[in-house]
Protein backbone atom coordinates (compact mmCIF):
# COMPACT_ATOMS: atom_id res chain seq x y z
CA UNK A 1 0.00 0.00 0.00
CA UNK A 2 1.38 3.43 -0.57
CA UNK A 3 2.61 5.49 1.96
CA UNK A 4 0.13 8.32 1.42
CA UNK A 5 -2.73 5.59 1.19
CA UNK A 6 -1.78 3.90 4.23
CA UNK A 7 -1.00 7.68 5.85
CA UNK A 8 -4.99 8.19 5.03
CA UNK A 9 -6.19 4.97 6.89
CA UNK A 10 -4.45 5.96 9.40
CA UNK A 11 -5.74 9.34 10.04
CA UNK A 12 -9.36 7.69 9.82
CA UNK A 13 -8.64 5.25 12.96
CA UNK A 14 -7.22 8.03 14.94
CA UNK A 15 -10.22 10.23 14.10
CA UNK A 16 -12.72 7.59 14.73
CA UNK A 17 -10.69 7.09 18.21
CA UNK A 18 -11.19 10.09 19.18
CA UNK A 19 -14.58 10.60 17.98
CA UNK A 20 -16.02 7.43 19.28
CA UNK A 21 -17.09 6.19 16.39
CA UNK A 22 -16.51 3.47 13.59
CA UNK A 23 -14.25 3.97 10.76
CA UNK A 24 -16.10 3.82 8.33
CA UNK A 25 -18.19 6.61 9.69
CA UNK A 26 -15.45 9.24 9.57
CA UNK A 27 -16.79 11.92 7.00
CA UNK A 28 -14.03 13.76 5.71
CA UNK A 29 -14.66 16.92 3.03
CA UNK A 30 -12.10 19.64 1.46
CA UNK A 31 -12.28 23.41 1.63
CA UNK A 32 -12.35 25.65 -1.89
CA UNK A 33 -8.17 25.71 -0.75
CA UNK A 34 -8.19 21.95 0.03
CA UNK A 35 -7.66 21.91 3.70
CA UNK A 36 -9.68 18.76 5.06
CA UNK A 37 -12.52 19.38 7.81
CA UNK A 38 -15.20 17.27 9.46
CA UNK A 39 -18.96 18.37 8.32
CA UNK A 40 -20.22 16.49 10.97
CA UNK A 41 -17.78 17.29 14.14
CA UNK A 42 -16.36 20.55 13.37
CA UNK A 43 -14.77 21.13 16.97
CA UNK A 44 -12.47 18.29 15.82
CA UNK A 45 -10.06 20.25 13.65
CA UNK A 46 -7.15 17.61 12.46
CA UNK A 47 -4.11 18.06 9.60
CA UNK A 48 -1.84 14.98 8.01
CA UNK A 49 1.17 15.05 6.63
CA UNK A 50 3.63 12.39 5.28
CA UNK A 51 7.48 12.02 4.37
CA UNK A 52 9.33 8.86 3.47
CA UNK A 53 7.98 5.92 5.05
CA UNK A 54 6.73 8.71 8.37
CA UNK A 55 3.56 10.21 8.72
CA UNK A 56 2.19 13.03 11.26
CA UNK A 57 -1.06 13.97 12.61
CA UNK A 58 -2.09 17.47 14.70
CA UNK A 59 -5.35 17.39 16.52
CA UNK A 60 -6.95 20.24 17.87
CA UNK A 61 -10.07 21.47 19.67
CA UNK A 62 -12.02 24.48 17.89
CA UNK A 63 -8.66 25.83 16.98
CA UNK A 64 -7.53 25.41 13.09
CA UNK A 65 -4.40 23.30 12.95
CA UNK A 66 -1.60 22.37 10.57
CA UNK A 67 1.38 19.94 10.68
CA UNK A 68 4.13 19.81 8.51
CA UNK A 69 6.93 16.39 8.16
CA UNK A 70 9.72 16.55 5.91
CA UNK A 71 12.80 14.09 5.60
CA UNK A 72 16.14 15.87 5.30
CA UNK A 73 17.08 14.96 1.53
CA UNK A 74 18.43 16.43 -1.14
CA UNK A 75 20.70 18.38 -2.95
CA UNK A 76 22.04 21.88 -1.16
CA UNK A 77 22.02 23.64 -4.53
CA UNK A 78 18.73 22.85 -5.46
CA UNK A 79 17.31 24.19 -1.71
CA UNK A 80 19.08 27.34 -2.40
CA UNK A 81 17.73 28.08 -5.33
CA UNK A 82 14.00 27.49 -3.97
CA UNK A 83 14.99 29.80 -0.66
CA UNK A 84 15.99 32.52 -3.18
CA UNK A 85 13.36 32.64 -5.10
CA UNK A 86 10.42 31.99 -3.04
CA UNK A 87 11.42 32.57 0.77
CA UNK A 88 11.31 35.97 2.69
CA UNK A 89 14.73 37.75 2.29
CA UNK A 90 14.82 37.53 6.27
CA UNK A 91 14.71 33.88 5.84
CA UNK A 92 18.05 33.86 3.37
CA UNK A 93 19.72 35.56 5.74
CA UNK A 94 18.85 33.29 8.21
CA UNK A 95 20.04 30.17 6.13
CA UNK A 96 22.98 31.48 5.15
CA UNK A 97 24.65 32.23 8.66
CA UNK A 98 25.14 28.41 8.53
CA UNK A 99 26.00 26.68 5.24
CA UNK A 100 27.48 23.51 6.91
CA UNK A 101 23.95 22.75 8.30
CA UNK A 102 21.89 24.27 5.45
CA UNK A 103 20.08 21.18 4.08
CA UNK A 104 18.89 21.22 7.76
CA UNK A 105 17.95 24.10 8.06
CA UNK A 106 16.32 24.51 5.13
CA UNK A 107 13.85 21.82 5.73
CA UNK A 108 13.00 22.93 9.50
CA UNK A 109 12.30 26.07 7.35
CA UNK A 110 10.02 24.51 5.13
CA UNK A 111 8.58 22.86 7.50
CA UNK A 112 7.61 25.30 9.43
CA UNK A 113 5.79 27.05 6.53
CA UNK A 114 3.88 24.99 5.52
CA UNK A 115 2.66 24.23 8.94
CA UNK A 116 1.45 27.82 9.36
CA UNK A 117 0.26 27.79 5.55
CA UNK A 118 -2.03 24.76 6.34
CA UNK A 119 -3.38 26.11 9.71
CA UNK A 120 -4.23 28.73 7.81
CA UNK A 121 -6.07 26.96 5.25
CA UNK A 122 -4.65 28.67 2.36
CA UNK A 123 -1.84 26.51 1.36
CA UNK A 124 0.94 27.04 -1.39
CA UNK A 125 -1.97 29.54 -3.17
CA UNK A 126 -0.58 32.06 -0.24
CA UNK A 127 3.12 33.19 -1.44
CA UNK A 128 6.12 31.49 0.72
CA UNK A 129 7.69 35.50 1.20
CA UNK A 130 4.81 36.95 2.36
CA UNK A 131 5.53 35.71 5.85
CA UNK A 132 8.42 35.37 8.01
CA UNK A 133 9.73 32.63 10.29
CA UNK A 134 12.91 32.85 11.84
CA UNK A 135 13.62 29.69 14.62
CA UNK A 136 15.72 30.85 17.42
CA UNK A 137 18.78 28.38 17.84
CA UNK A 138 18.39 24.82 18.41
CA UNK A 139 16.88 21.80 16.92
CA UNK A 140 13.15 22.18 18.98
CA UNK A 141 11.82 25.41 19.82
CA UNK A 142 8.82 27.33 19.36
CA UNK A 143 9.22 30.02 16.47
CA UNK A 144 7.15 33.48 16.06
CA UNK A 145 5.96 33.92 12.89
CA UNK A 146 5.34 37.73 11.26
CA UNK A 147 2.45 38.23 8.61
CA UNK A 148 0.75 41.14 7.77
CA UNK A 149 -2.35 39.56 7.40
CA UNK A 150 -3.07 37.88 10.66
CA UNK A 151 -0.20 39.88 12.73
CA UNK A 152 1.77 37.35 14.63
CA UNK A 153 1.33 33.71 15.36
CA UNK A 154 3.53 30.76 16.62
CA UNK A 155 4.54 27.35 15.42
CA UNK A 156 6.53 24.93 17.21
CA UNK A 157 9.27 22.77 15.61
CA UNK A 158 11.39 19.37 16.20
CA UNK A 159 13.95 17.17 14.67
CA UNK A 160 12.97 13.21 14.99
CA UNK A 161 15.41 10.78 13.80
CA UNK A 162 13.88 7.33 12.49
CA UNK A 163 14.56 5.82 9.10
CA UNK A 164 16.22 8.99 8.67
CA UNK A 165 16.28 12.83 10.16
CA UNK A 166 12.85 14.27 10.09
CA UNK A 167 11.68 17.72 10.85
CA UNK A 168 8.13 17.90 12.50
CA UNK A 169 6.24 21.47 12.74
CA UNK A 170 3.39 22.42 14.17
CA UNK A 171 1.18 24.91 14.82
CA UNK A 172 -3.10 26.58 15.96
CA UNK A 173 -4.49 29.53 14.68
CA UNK A 174 -7.01 30.06 18.19
CA UNK A 175 -8.94 33.08 18.33
CA UNK A 176 -8.88 36.35 19.95
CA UNK A 177 -11.08 35.24 22.92
CA UNK A 178 -9.76 31.54 23.30
CA UNK A 179 -6.80 30.76 25.54
CA UNK A 180 -3.10 29.62 24.37
CA UNK A 181 -2.79 25.81 23.13
CA UNK A 182 -1.15 23.76 24.93
CA UNK A 183 0.36 21.05 22.83
CA UNK A 184 1.17 17.19 23.66
CA UNK A 185 3.34 15.52 21.35
CA UNK A 186 3.84 11.80 20.88
CA UNK A 187 6.07 9.32 18.75
CA UNK A 188 4.37 5.98 18.04
CA UNK A 189 6.55 2.93 16.87
CA UNK A 190 4.93 -0.36 15.10
CA UNK A 191 8.55 -1.68 15.04
CA UNK A 192 10.87 -2.12 17.82
CA UNK A 193 13.51 1.15 17.86
CA UNK A 194 12.23 2.76 14.54
CA UNK A 195 11.74 5.86 16.20
CA UNK A 196 13.65 7.42 19.97
CA UNK A 197 12.29 10.15 22.05
CA UNK A 198 12.69 13.54 21.14
CA UNK A 199 14.69 15.54 24.15
CA UNK A 200 12.07 18.51 23.93
CA UNK A 201 12.52 20.80 26.87
CA UNK A 202 9.92 23.26 25.80
CA UNK A 203 7.31 23.50 29.16
CA UNK A 204 4.48 24.15 26.92
CA UNK A 205 4.86 20.57 25.34
CA UNK A 206 4.89 16.78 26.90
CA UNK A 207 7.09 14.29 24.80
CA UNK A 208 6.56 10.82 24.81
CA UNK A 209 6.91 7.80 23.44
CA UNK A 210 4.72 4.83 23.06
CA UNK A 211 5.70 1.42 22.83
CA UNK A 212 2.37 0.33 22.05
CA UNK A 213 0.00 2.65 20.10
CA UNK A 214 -3.59 2.85 20.67
CA UNK A 215 -4.21 2.41 16.47
CA UNK A 216 -1.77 1.58 13.89
CA UNK A 217 0.50 4.10 12.97
CA UNK A 218 2.22 4.47 8.93
CA UNK A 219 5.81 3.67 9.03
Amino acid sequence: MPVRQRAQRWLRQVLATYLAIPVDQVRIARSATGKPWLPEHTWLRFNLSHSGHSAAIALCRDCEVGVDLEKVSGKVSVKKAIARRFFHPDEQRWLALDDANYLTRFTQLWSMKEAWLKARGTGLTQSLDSFCIIPPAGANGIAQVMESVVGTGQVHYCQVQGEALFCLAYGAIPGARQPPVQWQLGCHQTEKRLFTPVDYKQAEVDMSLANEPAVPVST
